[in-house]
């Protein structure tokens, strides 16, 4: 196919059809399997987009941080300097270029929404589209989207999703004028071996294998291991490494981080008669996991002998790293969970999996055993892969055996959520109160975002992603009318704390009021000598006004502490050993590799996600508070929301993290930079310009800067 810039791809049909369909509607909704090349075909769309327009804004929608990392890595490396390439709401660059792609999650670009009024981008594609339906995240996407048309509503749509039935769902708010077009693609473009395994009756160290084909089973030969598996959670790991060999890319799928961290220890132990991996490379990797995590971190041992693990807890960087090395070949076994379903474009040659699991009680559903298979060979990588399914004779670990493959509806959230007027307008006129074990947190988000949109518009007219009636609709809107009269919030309040209760704010409001001294429970920066007591107090009031998961109260010291320290930078491994010499002072034994894991989900569920959430409405709250006492606000504590997302206590550690480093290395240099309000561009002429070798670094720090360095001078050098 030829492109616009004259250049000539190769395209399979599913990618010539998107490729016609996107350039002749406004709205598009398209569905392949996992394998079809969606990712591909869809970025080369928006690299014509970006070249044939000016001035052009694009947005990209993506499910998770590493996603975004990935793509905005794909652009960055495609695209000249001419382009701004966004992956944070903070960049103070966003309005420096004519033409910018902003690759987002639903929460970036929903702050993006709040900081820049007037953000009307003219293209929005939304990657794993079916995560519409995901609970209180879904609901936060629907409500993106729909900001995005009452801004502007000719803004472009589009979106894909893997294996899904009714792509065209998601173009059901499309107006009469607009062309819309939804497609589900059949394309195969890769072989993809659907493999059972299952003990040979007596003989526990021997397996069958069995290809299925067209819903029938074909037993095609045996495999026997070195010992009989001592229980069941040894079995993936040692028939993966019975089948895999020396050979590279086996995928292994485990439930959870722990299983992931065990099973790579078996196939650790496996392979032990093996020679070691000789590679600059996977010393590399060594030293960067050491520095990130901790010395003690158990994936520095299994890399040396080709093995590694992935989860999504784990730093975003070392996730990368990983990810390249198994790609490479210099990791020949990966050990991944769940987070494979979220995107991240990670192909093998073998997948292994056994009981997988969604979440960690749900059975995975078809579809996503499907999206997850399509890792199986991909696209212009590997043309052939292999499923193998363990157990599947067992019906407690698989209570639906793979066979066909299967499409799923895409049932947005927001709309089963709204499905039960009755239930929301219950909820509303009892209060709405936070979310608890009674009270579906999807309840709150919807409200949030219903009441944000009545407070500014007066009405609910247009709403994106749901199909009320008009009688439903004034429903709600007499619903919200009986209780918005009675928030002394502002409106803009409301709409930028997405999923909270603009109820909860007001009585959040009502205890800061009668507390009497607004200005004493003001957050103060993280680098206060007082600052653990002060957010301990802050989790307080969070806790009983608001919500979250800051309970119990004996706790909440603990995690003040985790996120104080998180937004002065301090190293993951000083946070780890803190948290280790604290359990030895009480008297309680320490587990390197558990430890390690319940820090890291710590840092990602409570500092990364819930307090920046939470405790940025906090803080807007007391302040509201201080204006409505005309009190005066003696200490500012700085933008919450981005020292708690990035782990960094300056803008110029944003705008390094910004330009592609590391929240590593950028604390690593922090000492050497001591001006705290650079831009990108200064940041960009710092990397470009430092001598390394004048400056006392890790060696993974030195390594990403000149990595860095060397990708400015290639866009660089794109751009003529």
């Amino acid at each position: 196919m030829t492109l616009p810039s004259g250049d000539v791809i190769d395209v399979n049909p599913f990618q010539k059809k998107f490729w016609d369909l996107a350039s002749a509607n406004d709205w598009v909704s398209v569905s392949a399997p996992t394998s079809a090349g969606k990712s591909y075909i869809i970025r080369e769309w928006m690299f014509a987009e970006l070249r044939g327009a000016t001035p052009a804004r694009l947005v990209y929608i993506a499910p998770t941080r590493a996603l975004v990392e990935e793509v905005s890595e794909v652009f960055r490396s495609k695209l000249d300097d001419s382009v701004g390439v966004h992956t944070l709401p903070w960049d103070p660059e966003i309005t420096g270029f004519e033409r910018q792609v902003f690759v987002l999650t639903q929460e970036r670009l929903h702050l993006l929404h709040q900081r820049l009024p007037q953000f009307t981008p003219s293209v929005i594609f939304v990657d794993e589209a079916q995560k519409i339906a995901d609970g209180t995240r879904g609901i936060l996407l629907t409500q993106v989207l729909d900001e995005a048309l009452r801004r502007d509503p000719n803004v472009r749509l589009v979106f894909a999703s893997p294996l899904s039935a009714n792509p065209g769902v998601l173009l059901d708010s499309a107006s009469s004028h607009e062309c819309k077009a939804a497609f589900v693609g059949e394309t195969v473009t890769v072989n993809q071996n659907l493999v059972f395994v299952n003990q040979v009756h007596r003989k526990p160290q021997r397996y069958s294998l069995s290809l299925v084909y067209e819903g029938n089973e074909r037993e095609v030969g045996e495999i026997e291991l070195p010992h009989a598996p001592d229980v069941v959670g040894q079995k993936v790991p040692l028939i993966a490494a019975a089948i895999g060999g020396v050979s590279t890319g086996n995928l292994v799928f485990a439930n959870g981080p722990a299983e992931a961290e065990k099973f790579a220890r078996i196939i650790f132990d496996a392979l032990r008669n093996d020679p070691a991996i000789e590679s600059d490379a996977v010393e590399e990797l060594v030293d960067f996991s050491k520095g990130v995590v901790h010395e003690r971190f158990q994936l520095a041992e299994f890399a040396r002998r080709g093995v590694g693990f992935h989860y999504g807890d784990m730093p975003l960087v070392l996730k990368a790293k990983v990810e390249e090395l198994f790609k490479r070949g210099e990791l020949r076994y990966l050990v991944c969970t769940s987070t494979l379903l979220e995107g991240v474009n990670l192909p093998c040659r073998n997948l292994f999996l056994r009981a997988p699991r969604k979440g960690p009680k749900m059975h995975m559903p078809m579809p996503d055993f499907w999206n997850l298979a399509g890792r199986a060979g991909r696209w212009g990588t590997e043309f052939q892969g292999n499923i193998f399914c363990v157990d599947t004779s067992d019906a407690k670990a698989w209570p639906e055996k793979p066979g066909r493959r299967k499409r799923s509806s895409i049932v947005p959230a927001a709309t089963m959520t709204l499905s039960n007027i009755a239930r929301m307008i219950e909820y509303i006129d009892r209060g709405a109160r936070k979310a608890d074990r009674e009270t579906p947190p999807e309840l709150e988000s919807s409200f949030n975002w219903l009441a944000g949109r009545f407070i500014s518009d007066g009405n609910l007219v247009g709403l994106y992603g749901v199909t009320l009636s008009v009688e439903e609709t004034d429903r709600i809107a007499e619903a919200l009318g009986r209780v918005t009269p009675t928030l002394r919030l502002g409106p803009d309040l409301v709409k930028k704390h997405a999923g909270i209760s603009p109820m909860s704010m007001q009585r959040l409001l009502d205890a800061v009021l009668a507390n009497g001294q607004p200005e004493e429970l003001a957050l103060v920066p993280p680098t206060s000598d007082d600052a653990f007591e002060e957010y301990k107090t802050a989790l307080d009031y969070v806790a009983e006004y608001l919500g979250g998961s800051f309970k119990p109260e004996s706790r909440r010291l603990s995690l003040a502490r985790l996120i104080v320290h998180w937004m002065r930078g301090v190293p993951l491994s000083v946070i780890i050993d803190n948290r280790a010499r604290w359990r030895r002072d009480q008297g309680q034994e320490v587990s390197y590799p558990r430890l390690i894991r319940q820090v890291m989900a710590d840092v990602e569920d409570i500092a990364r996600f819930e307090a920046p959430r939470y405790l940025s409405c906090y803080a807007d709250v007391v302040a509201q508070a201080a204006g409505i006492l005309g009190r005066q606000m003696e200490v500012d504590a700085g933008d919450i929301e981005m020292m708690l997302e990035l782990g960094v206590p300056r803008p110029t550690d944003m705008s390094f993290i910004s330009v592609g480093l590391s929240r590593a290395t950028t604390r690593a240099i922090a000492e050497f930079v001591l001006d705290p309000f650079l831009s990108p561009a200064q940041c960009t002429a710092w990397i470009e310009n430092v001598d390394v070798e004048q400056l006392e670094l890790p060696a993974f720090a030195v390594r990403e800067i000149v990595a860095q360095r060397q990708l400015f001078s290639e866009r660089r050098w794109r751009a003529g």
